[in-house]
Parts: C-alpha cells; structure tokens; sequence
C-alpha cells in the first residue's frame, strides 16, 4: 500500500513538473524586434507584412516599430527591444551612419543583427548579415533593359538630343551602387552615351524627384528625350511626372526603376508611360527572410553573410499577371 502511495506521489510530482515546464514554455515565447523607416510606403508595408506572417509561422513574437527617417527614434526603440528581451532585431536604418551604432549594441546585447534593404557595417568595417538585393547587379539589370529598349527604338543612332538622369540618394550608399550598376551596364551597351548623363541629387521621394527633375529639364532646353533610372521606383515616376508635367510624350521618355512598389499606380491605368518597367523585388520575401535567419541564429544555426533576393521585370506588357500578388485595387 505504502509503494502505491508513493508511486502515485511521484507521478503526481512529475505531472505537476510538466505543467510547470509547459506554462513556462508558453510564457518565454521567442521575441524579435523590426525596425523599419518609411511605414507608409507600399514597399515596407508588404516587407512588414511578410515578416509578421513569418513570425507567425515560426510560433515567435514580433515588435514591430516605424521610424521613418529618425535617427534618434531608432536608436531608442533598438535599446528598448534589447530592455525587452528579444532574441535578435531586423532593422532598416534611416541612415547607414547609424550602422556600427546599432551594430555594437547588438553585439554587447548578444542578440541576434540582420540589416534588410540597406546594408550596414560594425565600427571597424566588418559587415552585419544582410538581406535584400545585390545593389550593383540589379543596377546593372536596369542599365541593360533600358539600353534593349533604346536600341529597339533607334535612340542610339542620334544622341544628340539625348540626356540621361541618373536621380541619385547620394547620402545612401545601397542607393548609388544601384545607380553606378546601371550606369555601367548602359554605357557598355551604348558607350556613347556616357557624355549625356546629368546626376539629380534627390532625397528618395517621389515628391522631391518631380521638383529636382523639373529643375534639370528647365536647365536642359535642348534635350527633346530622357532616360531616367534610380534606386527605386519613386524616383523614376518622379521623373517620368516631371516630363509629363512638361508635356513630354511618353515615347521620348525611358524610365526603369527598382523595387515595384509603384507598379500598380504607374501601369494600372493602361495608358503609355514614360515609366517602361521596375525591377520587382517581392519585399515580402526580404521581411520573411530576415525573420527566418534571425530565428535560424536564434536556434544554433549560424547566419549567412548575406540573403539576397532575385528580381523580376514588371512593364506594362506583362503587369496583369503581377496585379493580385502586388495588391492592387483596381
């Protein structure tokens, strides 16, 4: 009787143990934490989407926090995602100056780093795991598509009239990589055409890009068509909106961009555009992937140096098939 007992104590004690084990469990629930600027825009919303439905998937909680170009707001919310426990933090800096800043909290924290969209570098140069696009290729995508598509058109045999807007962020460095692979794709394909390009500082808005773009028209009379390319789609719309706004037809205009995140408002109504085509990267596969390297690190799996991801022309030829993948509502 006495053994009984004692055995159903022990099972009891180790039932009670078990529970405790799994409460415990259910409560330190893995955490991350998501920096990213521009929340607004198409781009990072879809990027966030995709990195809350890998969370998700993977059963981890996530923070997420906009800062939109706060240099400061992103340093308070790493330092609290640290104060919060999370294992590892995703972040898209508002500036890359902030990179070995971020970089070496994350170190002496001893949580997990990974740089989406924009790369970044400790304080003595070594680079954070990184996920995105391969800057320079993707230019060098662009550069050869629009070099198809003068060709194709006979612009390569007069370019006198010719001028190339190469609309640069020259603050970011991702941003003048892009730049710098097109342009060097371009000019092998028509190298001529070298002398015609006209660098356009711009902030990375749309809004700016018109305004910097309409000045440079204003300052180039004799130009009768553009070539514009850029580190994403809202400065090359700017762009092809400042030769509309200056009555330019759309076939004396040759805009690609990069990303895809103006897609739907540039090829949605059917009409001719300057704005021939984008580089689609599914930003939703850069959230994700951030996501599942931070998780992969945070499980003894050691992270790559870098995740980068393929894109994919978008043009008015082929946007249909994009539509219901990219949202849009029309």
């Amino acid at each position: 009787m006495k053994s009984m007992i004692r055995a159903c104590l022990v099972a009891a004690a180790t039932a009670a143990v078990a529970l405790t084990v799994h409460g415990a469990g259910a409560q330190d629930k893995m955490k991350f934490g998501y920096i990213n600027k521009m929340g607004d825009h198409p781009w990072f919303v879809r990027e966030v989407k995709g990195a809350k439905d890998k969370a998700a998937e993977l059963g981890v909680d996530l923070l997420v926090q906009d800062v939109q170009f706060d240099a400061n707001l992103a340093v308070t919310t790493f330092d609290t995602y640290v104060g919060d426990g999370v294992k590892g933090i995703a972040v898209v800096v508002p500036d890359r100056s902030l990179g070995p800043v971020v970089a070496d909290k994350a170190k002496a924290a001893k949580i997990g780093l990974i740089a989406v969209d924009d790369d970044i570098a400790f304080a003595d140069g070594t680079p954070v795991a990184y996920v995105g696009m391969n800057a320079l290729n993707i230019g060098k995508q662009v550069g050869t598509e629009i070099a198809r598509i003068a060709k194709a058109e006979g612009w390569d045999k007069d370019l006198s009239k010719v001028r190339v807007g190469s609309i640069e962020d020259q603050k970011a460095d991702t941003c003048m990589r892009r730049n710098k692979g097109t342009e060097e794709a371009l000019v092998a394909a028509i190298p001529e055409i070298k002398s015609r390009i006209v660098s356009i500082p711009y902030d990375n808005t749309m809004v700016n890009s018109i305004d910097v773009v309409s000045t440079t028209l204003t300052a180039n009379p004799d130009a009768e068509k553009w070539i514009f390319f850029s580190c994403n789609d809202d400065g090359v719309l700017g762009g092809v909106r400042a030769t509309e706004n200056a009555g330019m037809k759309p076939e004396n205009v040759i805009g690609i961009g990069i990303d895809g995140s103006r897609s739907c408002e540039a090829f949605g109504a059917g009409r001719p555009s300057g704005f021939r085509g984008t580089m689609w990267l599914d930003s939703a596969k850069h959230g994700a992937a951030a996501i599942q390297a931070l998780y992969d690190q945070a499980t003894g799996k050691e992270m790559q140096k870098d995740y980068f991801q393929d894109a994919t022309l978008i043009s008015g030829e082929n946007f249909a098939k994009f539509k219901d993948t990219l949202g849009c509502k029309s």
